[in-house]
């Protein structure tokens, strides 16, 4: 049995399909450099290549996609508890009643 292994990327910079496999390209921030332009990006370092068979790709994208609608969802039910309710014109000029 092989050992699990964990492997940290900050970006996934490059993905190609070559004979039924997909490989990815995965990288670290390796520092800032400077374009011609004189502005300031990040460098990135490619550390490790995963390869995945075509339909592991695919049931690994399908996954992907399943964990960010529960994000999104997660997010949205979050924002709404924070949030106090808009009220009306109307119901903002109205004293507010003492409660007993």
């Amino acid at each position: 049995m092989a050992n699990k292994q964990i492997v940290f990327a900050d970006r996934l910079v490059g993905l190609s399909l070559q004979n039924g496999l997909v490989r990815m390209d995965l990288a670290v921030n390796a520092g800032q450099v400077k374009n011609k332009e004189g502005k300031t990006g990040q460098r990135m370092e490619v550390t490790t290549q995963l390869v995945l068979p075509l339909d592991a790709f695919a049931n690994a994208v399908a996954m992907q996609q399943n964990a960010l609608k529960q994000v999104v969802s997660r997010a949205q039910q979050g924002a709404g508890k924070d949030k106090p309710e808009a009220k009306t014109e109307a119901e903002a000029e109205k004293p507010a009643k003492a409660k007993k």
